[in-house]
């Protein structure tokens, strides 16, 4: 094991605990559509992320600054996992939902807040632009509770999967 997949193990627990996290999701009996998608483009997103994380190992090798904001990367996405996730006593989700909506799109904006951040310190990857029109998308989301506003915004963000995740360059 070379220094780089060493660095690797940190965030990649981080990840994997919160995707054990989104997996206790389904796990209801009853579950509210909506929670469940959230909790699959989660999935999406820490997935599309541990990838991009691989593939650009050499930006954060030698240096603690980068080393420690891709681990904070992955807190904020290990806490949105863990926001969204009602617990075994939470039996009606939609409820639970509604009563964490606002601080699970917020933990989301910082999400968008740390990549970019990580954009400019560590990756240069050229997305600026997705990530600033999310800010204000996730910010409507949390503060208005219109549901075909939730519903366009995660349309957008498969189409947008879609495209990061079949894209080769």
């Amino acid at each position: 094991m070379d220094k780089q997949e060493f660095l690797l193990l940190i965030p990649g627990i981080i990840y994997g605990v919160a995707i054990v996290d989104l997996l206790k999701i389904v796990q209801h009996k009853v579950n509210y559509w909506e929670i469940v998608f959230w909790g699959i483009l989660m999935m999406v997103s820490i997935i599309n992320h541990w990838i991009e994380l691989y593939q650009k190992l050499d930006a954060f090798v030698d240096n603690n600054l980068n080393f420690f904001l891709i681990i904070g990367q992955a807190m904020i996405y290990a806490q949105a996992a863990n926001v969204i996730t009602p617990d075994k006593k939470d039996s009606d989700t939609k409820e639970y939902f509604f009563k964490i909506r606002k601080s699970f799109f917020l933990v989301i904006v910082g999400i968008i807040t740390m990549n970019i951040i990580l954009q400019f310190v560590v990756f240069d990857d050229q997305r600026t632009w997705i990530r600033l029109l999310g800010i204000p998308l996730f910010l409507a989301c949390a503060f208005i509770d219109k549901l075909w506003l939730r519903t366009t915004v995660g349309a957008y963000l498969v189409v947008l999967a879609t495209i990061v995740i079949f894209n080769n360059n």
